[in-house]
């Protein structure tokens, strides 16, 4: 455990619950990696608060349910990161929208860390996906191994992205 761990739990009395490295905002190298392959592939753009519709959950996901649900101020239903692959790095993915669709636009990246600086190739690319109402989540209050979850608010009818070799299978 680490000293910042330990001060933690001899202070509050209790371990973290997060992953250290849990969360819905890119690291300035992630916002790199997204930015080379968003270039590479112009018919695509990074997708928004807006294309979820879904306003209300994102304000709870915000607040937390004063449960099981802890608050999560950072969070964006599009972006997630976490060590998502069980190799002690961290790993991120963003949904982005082609442009030229008006069905199925939605595409979900999945880059593995650690990253190059000229960009790195997605780990996984689930295309011609409906993400409207639905968001990413990764880590507690889910049993380990904490897997990135993508589905509706509220919903026990989810998709798992699972490690499978260099990438993923969703499951």
């Amino acid at each position: 455990m680490s000293k910042l761990r330990i001060v933690l739990v001899a202070v509050f009395g209790t371990v973290l619950v997060a992953p250290a490295w849990a969360g819905h905002t890119l690291a300035p190298q992630e916002k790199r990696v997204l930015a080379v392959w968003l270039a590479q592939h112009p018919s695509f753009r990074a997708a928004t608060n807006q294309d979820c519709s879904c306003a209300e959950d994102i304000q709870e996901m915000k607040a937390g349910d004063g449960g099981v649900w802890r608050p999560v101020p950072d969070y964006h239903p599009y972006v997630a990161t976490g060590d998502f692959n069980g190799d002690g790095i961290r790993d991120f993915a963003v949904a982005v929208i082609e442009r030229t669709k008006s069905v199925h636009p939605f595409t979900l990246l999945v880059f593995n860390g650690p990253f190059d600086s000229d960009g790195s190739r997605p780990a996984f690319i689930g295309k011609d996906l409906d993400l409207r109402y639905m968001g990413l989540s990764f880590g507690p209050p889910r049993p380990k191994p904490y897997r990135l979850i993508v589905g509706r608010f509220g919903s026990d009818n989810t998709s798992i992205l699972v490690p499978s070799g260099t990438g993923y299978q969703l499951k």
